[in-house]
């Protein structure tokens, strides 16, 4: 039975009907206006209609000769997509993209120690959801029917201070078992002492495989042993503007459609120089601080990265407006309004035009511009600037995330008890 206690409406009113509202604009304006609206989403939809249909995944091409690129374990997720109407399943799938931005939100907002009442709390909610469907990578998620949104809220789950430590982990496996990324963030906990989540985030990722391979055994076998996985030519080649990481960088400065190998492990040696801050980070008492380099970090060195991928911004632009500093200074608050402006008008769009001939991101001043204008530029700039503005940040952020229990922070002696002597 649906309970209809008015305090749990006073809660979730506001953050649902923002979603419901949202969605709508979107359906309405969005949809007959813009010739991509849910292209990905028609990828998903269509995966979910080849598994019932029984077609091979990854031989079967979609809409406008797209292919999908997830897991099998996705594409079993996606079944229910191709049970409704294209509208009603774009609606549903719409509103569920806002409704998983606002549990994001809220998941900052506790990890961040910005907690207030629950009813401020869930007008704050709904007020940052209004506010974050203006960011770029946020409107491109629900234009092109995205799943990002959903991923980061089950990352930000396992990083809920509140979240009892025997689920701590299974969250974010299940997102690397639709989406491989969320794995940067598996070796952030284990590193950082929280073993005991990690192996359940792994477990909970082979648990997805497990999955696939019981529901659709030829396409696992496809998917896992067969190459399927880090093929990222699948998604679009390595060279065009809209790939805004370093190895679509490299691969532009040499005119190749695929970033060499050479690249690739120099992307891995920036993914491990990352991972060291952000652990350095965690060590220094500033978790969310470590869990925003590993998501930024993922974005620079992946093969492909797209403008619907910085969804991350929102959770880092809540950090910046709470993070507490050792000074007062306008730096931060000019930082946060900068930060929100760039995410808002992407200045890289303009390497999209130029000469027909020559694509202007193709020459040397297009592919600068195109690159220095990128998604992943600010967060680069931050990552490298981290020894120098980290310790100017208050020393431990409030509910700061610890190892298991009975273990001693990594870096940090063990704190004994006093031992208390009875007396008389």
């Amino acid at each position: 039975m649906i309970s209809t206690d008015p305090r749990r409406l006073t809660v979730l009113g506001p953050v649902a009907a923002i979603a419901i509202a949202l969605a709508v604009q979107a359906l309405l304006i969005f949809g007959p206006f813009i010739p991509f609206w849910m292209n990905d989403f028609a990828v998903y939809q269509g995966a979910g209609h080849a598994v019932l249909a029984g077609l091979p995944l990854y031989g079967t091409s979609f809409l406008n000769g797209a292919l999908f690129t997830y897991s099998p374990f996705a594409a079993v997720l996606t079944v229910p997509t191709a049970l409704l109407p294209a509208v009603a399943a774009q609606f549903t799938w719409t509103v569920a993209g806002y409704l998983a931005l606002s549990a994001s939100i809220w998941l900052a907002l506790r990890i961040t120690g910005a907690t207030t009442a629950r009813r401020h709390t869930a007008v704050l909610v709904a007020a940052c959801t209004a506010g974050a469907s203006l960011l770029a990578p946020v409107q491109l998620n629900v234009l092109l029917g995205q799943i990002n949104l959903v991923l980061m809220a089950l990352v930000l789950l396992d990083f809920l201070p509140s979240l009892p430590e025997r689920y701590r982990g299974i969250a974010t496996g299940i997102a690397a078992g639709i989406k491989l990324t969320p794995l940067f963030f598996v070796a952030y906990l284990f590193f950082t002492g929280r073993r005991r989540a990690a192996y359940q985030a792994l477990a909970a990722f082979a648990a997805t495989a497990l999955v696939g391979f019981a529901l659709l055994p030829a396409d696992s076998r496809t998917y896992w042993f067969q190459g399927t996985f880090y093929d990222a030519t699948r998604v679009m080649t390595n060279d065009l503007v809209v790939n805004h990481s370093l190895p679509g960088f490299l691969a532009r400065v040499l005119g190749e459609s695929t970033a060499p190998l050479w690249a690739l492990l120099v992307a891995g040696v920036v993914a491990v120089a990352c991972l060291a801050a952000a652990v350095w980070a965690w060590h220094r008492g500033h978790d969310v601080v470590g869990l925003l380099v590993i998501a930024f970090a993922a974005q620079l060195v992946s093969p492909v990265t797209w403008v619907h991928h910085a969804v991350w911004v929102m959770p880092a632009l809540i950090w910046l407006a709470t993070a507490g500093w050792r000074r007062a200074t306008a730096l931060p608050r000019a930082l946060l309004v900068l930060t929100a402006a760039w995410y808002c008008a992407p200045l890289w769009i303009v390497g999209m035009s130029g000469p027909t001939e020559v694509p202007f991101h193709f020459t040397p001043a297009g592919n600068l511009f195109v690159t220095l204008t990128g998604i992943v530029v600010p967060a680069a700039i931050a990552i490298a600037l981290l020894p120098v503005w980290l310790p100017r940040l208050r020393p431990v952020e409030p509910e700061r995330a610890r190892p298991e229990q009975g273990q001693p922070e990594r870096g940090r002696p063990e704190q004994v008890p006093p031992q208390v002597t009875p007396t008389g």
